[in-house]
Formats: structure tokens, C-alpha cells, sequence
């Protein structure tokens, strides 16, 4: 079993899915869109002030390119510190939803 990254602080991990993984959308797990990276969220934020998304800091989701990119757009527009940590072994994004 491989270990999840734990990011920190205004930190999201990217990692590899497992084989047949798929996306963690309810329409896109229900077409059976498979799963093309699992993003592990840190801390955005603080509970207090400017918080992201605290019901997902120290949690794992699979998603597809289109979720990715639109959850990244999301992140990187409330929290511009943030800091993506791809240890999927994949080249960069262009950020044109071509990659994760």
C-alpha cells in the first residue's frame, strides 16, 4: 500500500490514483470517468480567518483532469500562497486542463 503525502499549510498534494479509480464527482463516478490524479489537501487557511475548504484539509480525493483544473482555479484565487506539490511524476500543467 502506498503512503498518501501530507501537506501543509496552504499546501495540496498531488498523487498517482490507484488502477480503475475513478473520479470522485457523483455524475463522473456514475458515467464511470476514471480518476487521473488524488489531491490531498493541507490546511488553507485557518479555521478562524480566510479558511478553504476545512471540511477537506487532511483528505483525499480522486478526480478527473476537468475537476482538477477547476478545483485548482478555485485554490489559487482564495489562497495565492498556495503551493502544489505533484508527486505524480507527471510533467507541469499548463493549466490548460491538459494535465494535472
Amino acid at each position: 500500500m502506498t503512503a498518501h503525502p501530507r501537506p501543509g499549510p496552504d499546501e495540496i498534494a498531488l498523487s498517482e490514483p490507484a488502477a480503475g479509480d475513478l473520479c470522485h464527482s457523483l455524475e463522473h463516478l456514475h458515467a464511470g470517468r476514471a480518476a487521473t490524479v488524488r489531491v490531498t489537501f493541507g490546511e488553507l487557511g485557518t479555521r478562524h480567518a480566510g479558511a478553504l475548504w476545512p471540511e477537506c484539509w487532511h483528505h483525499s480525493y480522486l478526480m478527473c483532469g476537468p475537476c482538477w483544473q477547476a478545483t485548482r482555479k478555485a485554490a489559487d484565487r482564495r489562497r495565492p500562497g498556495l503551493v502544489i506539490c505533484d508527486v505524480t511524476g507527471a510533467p507541469a500543467s499548463s493549466g490548460d486542463g491538459s494535465g494535472p
